[in-house]
């Protein structure tokens, strides 16, 4: 395996701060796909160590290349999180061919604030001004993120992300810029989870299917928020007697999605 760091940003940020990718490159000459894991946080912190090495593993075993993107937090605001992670897309595609990255299977997966930022770069992407198509992810993977502002909890969870500026505030509510840009998605969740209600994540799977965006969803009945769901490979045991595993399906829907099978 090739294990490295790369800069996303040509230079620090205004507080000093230089988000990073970590890589995780499977060897072999043919190209792979590859999965950029954003971890979560609540926008103060990156939880790399819940969310990131662990989960990269799961999907090399798979046979995914992966990365995990160390991106801004407090102080920082949007947009700045969202251009770390549109910068690190083109990056992987830009270098598609020196990684043995397949430019056309990029995949992106947030965890709680870290879907909320997948999310919110699956629907505007296609807002930048020059060469939109390097930042567009060929596919998200949405584990319980926060997706609206029709919540009272997550509504300030999203001004506490970009302020009390309605503009701002209106493109941050990834359901409302849900559009035939956005991406296939595949959206989990669970009914005991009190911050991202089921709600949260049926409203956007509303929004996907008025669209006509193709996604799979999964509320299982048991679990927490930031419940690990992974195989006992990775982690001691298994999180619950069922086989909930979201890693395991989402490689399953990436797989069909890129004609893996």
């Amino acid at each position: 395996m090739r294990y490295f760091k790369v800069d996303v940003r040509e230079e620090p940020t205004e507080y000093g701060f230089m988000p990073t990718m970590q890589m995780y490159l499977l060897e072999g000459a043919e190209k792979r796909p590859v999965v950029l894991i954003v971890p979560g946080g609540g926008y103060t912190t990156v939880c790399i160590q819940c969310d990131g090495e662990k989960t990269a593993m799961q999907y090399n075993a798979a046979g995914f290349h992966a990365a995990v993107l160390r991106y801004s937090v407090e102080p920082h605001h949007f947009p700045e999180p969202q251009r770390n992670l549109m910068s690190a897309i083109r990056i992987l595609r830009e270098n598609g061919d020196i990684w043995g990255i397949h430019e056309d299977r990029i995949a992106i997966i947030g965890f709680s604030a870290g879907g909320h930022l997948c999310a919110s770069v699956s629907t505007l992407w296609h807002l930048a001004k020059r060469d939109a198509a390097l930042y567009k992810p060929n596919a998200a993977i949405l584990c319980y993120a926060i997706l609206t502002a029709r919540l009272n909890h997550c509504r300030e969870f999203l001004e506490d992300h970009v302020g009390r500026d309605e503009r701002k505030l209106k493109l941050a509510a990834c359901e409302e810029q849900v559009s035939g840009y956005t991406p296939p998605t595949f959206l989990y969740g669970t009914f005991e989870d009190t911050l991202t209600n089921p709600e949260n994540v049926l409203y956007y799977a509303e929004k996907l299917c008025e669209h006509g965006v193709p996604f799979e969803c999964h509320i299982f009945p048991r679990g927490s928020h930031g419940a690990p769901w992974c195989d006992d490979t990775i982690w001691a045991k298994p999180a619950g007697e069922r086989d909930c595993n979201y890693i395991r399906m989402s490689v399953e829907w990436m797989r069909e999605l890129f004609g893996l099978l």
